[in-house]
This record gives C-alpha cells, sequence and structure tokens, in this order.
C-alpha cells in the first residue's frame, strides 16, 4: 500500500507540472496543471483495470482454497 500512496504523489506532481507547461506553452488557463495531475494520480492509484497493481485476493477465496486443500488431505 505504501508503493500505491507514493506512486499517487509522484504522479499527481508529473501531471500537475505537464499541465503547467502545455498550459504555459498555449497560452490556457493555470489550472490545467492541478486538473491534469489529479487525473493522472487516480488512474494509476486507482488502477481500474489491475495492470499495475495486483488485486487483493478476497476472503471467500481463500477461505475456499484452504477448505480445497483440508479435503485432499
Amino acid at each position: 500500500m505504501a508503493k500505491r500512496i507514493l506512486a499517487l504523489f509522484l504522479w499527481f506532481y508529473v501531471g500537475w507540472y505537464a499541465g503547467a507547461i502545455i498550459a504555459s506553452s498555449l497560452d490556457l488557463t493555470a489550472a490545467l496543471g492541478p486538473i491534469l495531475g489529479t487525473v493522472a494520480a487516480a488512474l494509476i492509484a486507482g488502477d481500474p483495470m489491475h495492470r499495475i497493481w495486483k488485486p487483493r485476493a478476497s476472503s471467500e477465496r481463500i477461505e475456499s482454497r484452504l477448505a480445497a486443500i483440508a479435503s485432499r488431505g
């Protein structure tokens, strides 16, 4: 979980910086930086497709695996 929190802050900063550069070069509003940073951090930390962070095993899956192991022996 600590890696995910660290990644959240790092990607927020990277997104904010990239948004600030884009806003400055295209004469857009300065609010683009924090918006882009928030989106980047949410996508990385949330990881809806579980491509970066592996999902936690549910307690039901763990219990069913333990029951299957116990029934074998």
